[in-house]
């Protein structure tokens, strides 16, 4: 029997790992991408003690080669379905506490890191008579921001904006590509990068009173990448405890 197979970009922790086990009790074959190995096998082992398999790709994602061979081995082992892009770095501050040498490497993961993975995948996809791409964004893209820094703005910006072309330009190759603009989430990077007291001024801005968990972010991801939202795509949703409400 054919495989279909699920691929997290960023999926050794975080969003990216609650997604793969929301996408696996769904029924599909995951395949991990992520510059961290060990992560990556901490994964796959969790993934096992559920009963999941996880096929694992240690890889820069700003690196086309190294995500275009991942998705040549999947196309041999089965049928690519789902793209979720969920690879994402951050930097805080203002734009003059941001060197250019700061954008470049924010950029290179949060917005080329997207076009690269997508890039190799569409053409897959399209053999394949479709599938479905979620990109994670931010509510930093969408309006202000309160402590991130202009270059992990600007990026995500981007990935809502690259999310709506190729939404548009692949529909007729049965390829719908969706985004998905978290709050803050309760990840190590949110805690490595706020302080306590920062922590604390934004839960005051959240009318649910509190961040959100990986697992909420993955439940809405999984439905945009599922046939129950089969006539959604280029579409930005708002995933954020009613911080920031269109």
């Amino acid at each position: 029997m054919t495989r279909d197979f699920a691929l997290i970009v960023g999926g050794a922790s975080g969003i990216g790992l609650a997604t793969a086990e929301v996408l696996a009790a769904e029924g599909y074959e995951l395949a991990l991408f992520d510059q961290n190995a060990e992560a990556l096998a901490a994964a796959r082992s969790r993934l096992g003690q559920g009963g999941w398999r996880a096929r694992t790709y240690p890889g820069d994602v700003s690196d086309a080669s190294a995500l275009i061979a991942a998705v040549a081995d999947l196309e041999q082992a089965g049928r690519l379905r789902i793209l979720v892009n969920a690879a994402g770095i951050l930097h805080l501050g203002t734009i003059n506490e941001i060197s250019e040498q700061d954008w470049d490497q924010l950029v290179q993961v949060n917005l080329k890191g997207v076009f690269l993975a997508c890039k190799a995948v569409i053409p897959v996809m399209a053999r394949l008579g479709g599938g479905a791409i979620v990109n994670l964004a931010s509510q930093s893209g969408r309006t202000k921001s309160y402590y991130s820094a202009p270059d992990y703005v600007a990026s995500k910006a981007g990935v809502i904006g690259l999310t709506m072309v190729l939404a548009n330009q692949h529909a007729r190759d049965g390829i719908r590509v969706n985004c998905v603009a978290p709050g803050v989430v309760e990840t190590p990077m949110v805690a490595a990068a706020y302080t306590a007291e920062q922590q604390r001024r934004m839960i005051d801005t959240i009318p649910l009173g509190r961040f959100a968990r990986p697992e909420e972010l993955a439940s809405v991801i999984a439905f945009l990448a599922s046939e129950r939202s089969s006539y959604v795509t280029g579409q930005t949703i708002n995933v954020n405890g009613g911080s920031f409400m269109q």
